[in-house]
């Protein structure tokens, strides 16, 4: 099991105040992330913010072991919901909505936010190992012209809301031995 104590980081959410609405939003990012790290999941959380009010419309997080479902990451998890409720809606809803995720996407998310039409995607914490937002170049042109004029880049939040966010993905990171079936 991991030596990260989430009852730790969770108390360092609670005490780091935000200063501005980014740092609320990777806030309630990461609490989503703490979430599914307590459940058990891979510890990443995700919201979706209307970017006319300001409101958060939708919450999603990592339920790839207590649902059994390898597709269902955070943004994932988010999209499910969020396309359940609104339908054939949902794609023109989401061109006006931006989607905080505490980690960096990983291939297969973003491919999926891509496909689903949303604006403009924040991540709180790099993943240098399996996000994609770094290596967006590197994505087939295709790719890269449908999510053209769309933001794809991390959030403007503060260095320890970044660290803890990390910290919350690494607590389960022995989840990987599941995976590996070890």
């Amino acid at each position: 099991m991991s030596s990260i104590d989430l009852a730790a980081l969770k108390e360092r959410i609670s005490t780091t105040p935000p200063s501005n609405q980014t740092d609320f939003y990777t806030i309630e990012a990461i609490k989503e992330a703490v979430g599914a790290a307590e459940a058990a999941n891979f510890g990443v959380g995700a919201i979706l913010v209307d970017d006319k009010t300001g409101n958060i419309v939708c919450r999603g997080r990592n339920t790839v072991f207590t649902e059994n479902r390898s597709d269902l990451h955070a943004e994932m998890d988010l999209l499910n919901t969020f396309e359940t409720l609104h339908g054939s809606k949902s794609r023109e809803l989401l061109r006006h909505m931006t989607l905080y995720t505490s980690l960096e996407s990983c291939p297969m998310c973003l491919c999926r936010i891509i496909t689903a039409g949303v604006s403009r995607v924040f991540h709180v914490a790099d993943d240098e190992d399996g996000g994609m937002v770094h290596l967006y170049r590197q994505l087939p042109e295709t790719w890269q012209e449908i999510s053209e004029n769309r933001v794809f880049k991390k959030a403007e939040c503060s260095e320890a809301l970044s660290d803890i966010a990390m910290q919350v993905f690494l607590s389960t990171s022995d989840l990987n031995n599941r995976l590996s079936g070890f």
